[in-house]
């Protein structure tokens, strides 16, 4: 009788083992971590701008725009004086995190409860803001329009009397709505405004100064 040779048995068994042991713990593992692997591929992007455009010279149109896509952030700066003078300030593309915070600061301030503002007669500067998300395979965007963010703040708290001898108004609601104060739209141009590292920020001031200074 010829004898099973033994290193196969061994060779055999191995393999049994690792089967039953990937049946047992193998899935459980890839149960747990699927959602995070599943994350990790997937795509992540977040941009946020700031369009602003002036009634009175010297300056036309400036424009603040952001973005990280997969973790790379770059950011821009543009301003345009009323005769045609243009300039840009950009920063090198880099795996950073000021876009990531920034926007993170813009959620934190109510960017998406934002809604467009009428606007108002003789408005010193007329803004656009827009923001997207894509992110754990959800997107959302969104465009703002509104005038002096300033007004829409100072707002806050006024006070208004109703002569209820003559009724109750029927837009009684809507008199209070344009009472309330919003200061999220002043507080966003800010974060706009205070946007980047110290060099861009100072780049951007000396950028802001020339144009005022060609157009004076």
């Amino acid at each position: 009788m010829r004898r099973f040779p033994i290193e196969i048995l061994i060779v055999v068994l191995c393999v049994v083992m690792l089967a039953l042991g990937w049946r047992i713990y193998g899935t459980g593992e890839m149960g747990r971590f699927g959602p995070a692997i599943h994350a990790q591929r997937a795509p992540s992007a977040l941009y946020a701008r700031m369009l602003v455009r002036y009634a009175k010279p010297p300056i036309y149109e400036e424009e603040f725009r952001t973005s990280d896509v997969e973790g790379v952030s770059t950011f821009d700066y543009r301003i345009r004086g009323v005769k045609g003078h243009q300039i840009t300030i950009t920063a090198p593309a880099a795996r950073v995190y000021d876009v990531s915070f920034f926007y993170g600061r813009l959620v934190q301030d109510g960017i998406w409860q934002l809604v467009d503002k009428p606007s108002l007669p003789n408005a010193d500067g007329h803004y656009t803001v827009y923001v997207k998300q894509l992110a754990d395979y959800k997107r959302g965007q969104r465009t703002v329009t509104f005038t002096d963010p300033e007004y829409w703040a100072k707002k806050a708290g006024q006070q208004f009397e109703i002569d209820l001898s003559k009724g109750v108004p029927k837009d009684l609601v809507y008199i209070a709505s344009q009472q309330a104060g919003d200061s999220r739209y002043a507080q966003i141009v800010t974060d706009f405004r205070n946007f980047g590292p110290d060099e861009f920020r100072h780049n951007v001031g000396l950028a802001q100064a020339r144009i005022r200074a060609m157009h004076g």
